[in-house]
């Protein structure tokens, strides 16, 4: 994978972590739109803790 492929974001606690992003993301140019949008506004989004993916539907998750 090149380094441009790559996703990193940092937690609360000031680690940097590798995103997660699928194949069908990768290729959306919308996603790629909001994501730099977020990034613009310094908002937090919502990741499951064990697999860094972006949460699909809320900022809540059953795995905690």
């Amino acid at each position: 994978m090149d380094s441009q492929d790559k996703v990193l974001a940092t937690t609360e606690s000031g680690e940097i972590i590798e995103l997660h992003i699928t194949d069908q993301q990768k290729k959306d140019r919308l996603f790629w739109e909001s994501l730099i949008n977020i990034l613009r506004a310094e908002l937090w989004l919502p990741l499951q803790k064990r697999t860094h993916e972006l949460l699909q539907n809320d900022w809540l998750t059953v795995d905690g």
